[in-house]
């Protein structure tokens, strides 16, 4: 993938189309742009709504729930059984990516919808939820079906968003939080603000708020400005600093069976350097991970064989892991 300049970058790129080991991701995709690797949608499950806009229990759904004011988000739910895992997808990503992966032990494959992928595994053993945060765009490059709000959002704004999506389709918790990239963030956001919620969390190369001390200032400081220079085109922009200062108010996290996934494979290269040169922070990334870790007690799996989407070219240890935080090992 050939280096694009600054500005362009966060309007153009969905960077991580991880197709070789070492990608230079010029702005990143933790808070600035999508990061996977897409097949076109399979479209809608067969399922139901009530009138009220809840979730039928035990059917499968895809499509708007009703939050009022005018909004809505769209929800995908399948399987049944308790607890119920949620599906938090990295920035500008719909829901559907969760349906997609890597054919399992073959790299060289393309992502494509197989039954390796984490939602349909998850619903094989219990109940599973993905949804669209507004402004995220799906694997085909369609927007994502959740009502646009206005950018740059928080990831505070995003987790009230999803206790009332929850609320609102009438989704059984407590819920094993399952989450990638700036969806780590927004899964420690909401387990802080709602902690009863919160059985278990999988968190699948977070951001964390973290990243602002093994970055450095300098770097940060250039992070921040790419991040909000996206707010005026509509798809989602996080605001970092807004997000970090709110989550270092907030409680601690419940302390739940928890697992942090590092990706192993060099990605994270931005053009901080002198010059616009291009600087590996991967390494600092992998130590944000594991200051969240420490933070949340949490397991720390360094050894994934993956860069950044480690739910695409890794689906069965993400699955793994997911089945070892609800205590399933065996059967899972």
């Amino acid at each position: 993938m050939a280096p694009v300049g600054r500005a362009s970058a966060i309007a153009t790129m969905r960077p991580a189309r991880l197709m070789v080991p070492v990608i230079v991701v010029v702005i990143g995709c933790l808070l600035l742009a999508g990061c996977s690797a897409g097949v076109a949608s399979n479209g809608s499950a067969v399922g139901t709504t009530s009138a009220s806009g809840t979730v039928a229990p035990g059917r499968d759904v895809n499509g708007p729930i009703e939050l009022g004011g005018g909004r809505t988000m769209h929800l995908a739910c399948s399987g049944t059984g308790a607890p119920t895992v949620v599906l938090i997808s990295g920035t500008g990503n719909a829901g559907d990516v969760w349906r997609e992966a890597r054919p399992a032990g073959d790299p060289a494959r393309p992502v494509s919808h197989n039954d390796d992928a984490v939602f349909p595994h998850t619903a094989r053993s219990t109940r599973v939820c993905a949804y669209d945060r507004p402004g995220t765009e799906r694997s085909d490059g369609s927007p994502g079906g959740s009502t646009a709000v206005a950018q740059p959002t928080t990831t505070q704004g995003d987790a009230v968003d999803l206790h009332a999506l929850l609320a609102a389709a009438d989704v059984p918790g407590p819920y094993v939080l399952v989450a990638h990239s700036l969806g780590g963030l927004i899964a420690t956001t909401y387990a802080r603000t709602y902690p009863t919620d919160v059985s278990g969390l999988v968190l699948i190369d977070p951001a964390s708020q973290f990243m602002e001390t093994t970055m450095g200032p300098s770097a940060w400081r250039q992070y921040v400005q790419a991040a909000l220079s996206r707010a005026g085109s509509g798809t989602e922009t996080i605001d970092p600093d807004a997000s970090n200062l709110a989550i270092d108010a907030l409680p601690a996290a419940p302390r739940v069976p928890a697992v942090v996934l590092s990706s192993d494979k060099p990605w994270f290269i931005l053009p901080f350097g002198d010059q616009g040169a291009m600087v590996d922070y991967s390494g600092a990334l992998r130590e944000s991970q594991t200051l969240l870790a420490t933070q949340l007690d949490a397991t720390q799996v360094t050894e994934t064989n993956s860069a950044h989407d480690i739910y695409l070219d890794n689906a069965p240890l993400v699955s793994e892991q997911i089945c070892a935080v609800i205590g399933r090992e065996r059967g899972c």
